[in-house]
């Protein structure tokens, strides 16, 4: 990892001391919860991995002011700041995410920003409820967009821009989906998941969770699961996940999806991909208590993991969005619900190789995002940030 990247391009201190690893806790199989996450790494691996994290996450002088944003922005290093205090406290990350989130806000404040989750309000929101900051403008702003927005996109044919999770609707349900003891907040949320479940979305649908039908179907499901209901969806739920299942291909290495125009397998990413896929069809199968939606979901999965880095195309790439980062954790996520052996191993070797570089700072394809997935690989801290990518 990139430390100049990591510090937003500002000088840093000396190195922290070498941390101590934590010790792994037993296999679950399964879990319903976050208790109990596990690091997916051997002890000897957990060490060398916090190692790399700890030289690159250096002290430095914040901004004053920096892009509100969670892709880019500073969100996303007050996020990644915020989870480093919480698996090595007492060395000053605390101090680095509140100064980030302040200087985000500032941001925000000064520039302005859609209401979208990665490019505008819903994602400081996040960050700053993250941080135990969720009385704010943004919060206010993403309440009263999504539930105008949600009114207005009501029974219309489907329009990727409107529902995504990257920009749209979907985006800022995961947000709400967080708040729901706000009653405010929870009321905004009711009235995105009607505007979700009555959408008229293609018969044959895109695959991916960032702009295609697997961020709907796994906001939907997740808040099935955490009993947040509406008229009609469980139903949505059913007719999304049959959708994927109807489009997805096989070959040799197992299930997989292709790009609807194409015809081509399309990268192995959380984005666009059969992982971000597999990972909304689990949630579904999960809130159905279909098993065998679920079984899919894993060959799926396992599917990514065999077939060559070159038919991947994800290895390359260091980021959360399309690259290797957003296939580990991924994998260490199916590996905690499932205690699959397989898969452990995967995550494992995923967290323990060579990284790529590049991507600059920022969540979605930099920095910030490959710490968090390394840290969900290498601590025991439930990665509760991964409500961003609606993986759980």
């Amino acid at each position: 990892m990139n430390a100049t990247a990591w510090a937003l391009h500002h000088r840093t201190g000396p190195p922290s001391h070498r941390p101590t690893p934590r010790p792994s806790r037993p296999e679950r199989r399964r879990p319903v919860t976050d208790a109990g996450w596990a690091p997916v790494l051997p002890a000897r691996d957990r060490a060398a991995v916090l190692d790399r994290l700890v030289a690159a996450a250096r002290p430095h002088r914040v901004p004053r002011c920096v892009r509100p944003d969670l892709a880019d922005g500073g969100a996303g290093p007050a996020l990644a700041y915020h989870w480093l205090d919480r698996a090595l406290p007492g060395r000053g990350y605390g101090a680095l995410a509140e100064g980030y989130l302040a200087a985000a806000l500032r941001g925000y404040a000064r520039l302005g920003a859609s209401s979208g989750l990665f490019g505008g309000a819903a994602g400081l929101a996040f960050a700053a409820w993250s941080l135990s900051h969720g009385d704010q403008a943004p919060h206010r702003r993403v309440v009263d967009e999504a539930t105008a927005r949600a009114r207005r996109a009501a029974g219309t044919p489907y329009s990727s821009r409107d529902v995504d999770l990257v920009a749209g609707l979907t985006g800022a349900g995961a947000y709400l989906l967080c708040r729901r003891d706000d009653p405010a907040a929870a009321e905004a949320l009711r009235t995105v998941l009607t505007a979700l479940t009555r959408t008229r979305f293609p018969e044959r649908p895109d695959p991916g969770m960032a702009h295609g039908t697997a961020g709907p179907l796994a906001l939907l499901a997740l808040a099935l699961a955490a009993e947040v209901a509406v008229p009609g969806q469980r139903e949505a739920v059913v007719r999304l996940a049959a959708a994927l299942v109807a489009g997805r291909a096989d070959d040799a290495w197992g299930p997989h999806w292709t790009g609807p125009d194409t015809g081509r397998p399309l990268r192995a990413s959380w984005c666009r991909g059969g992982p971000g896929t597999a990972r909304a069809l689990w949630l579904a199968g999960t809130a159905l208590d279909d098993e065998e939606l679920r079984g899919l979901a894993v060959r799926a999965l396992k599917a990514a993991l065999r077939c060559p880095p070159g038919r991947r195309r994800v290895d390359g790439d260091p980021g959360l969005c399309h690259g290797v980062t957003g296939l580990l954790h991924i994998t260490a996520r199916f590996a905690h619900d499932t205690g699959d052996p397989e898969l452990t191993t995967a995550a494992a070797r995923l967290a323990a190789g060579p990284l790529p570089s590049g991507g600059g700072p920022g969540f979605l394809d930099g920095a910030a995002g490959v710490a968090l997935a390394l840290l969900g690989a290498a601590t025991d801290v439930a990665p509760r940030w991964d409500r961003a990518l609606l993986l759980a």
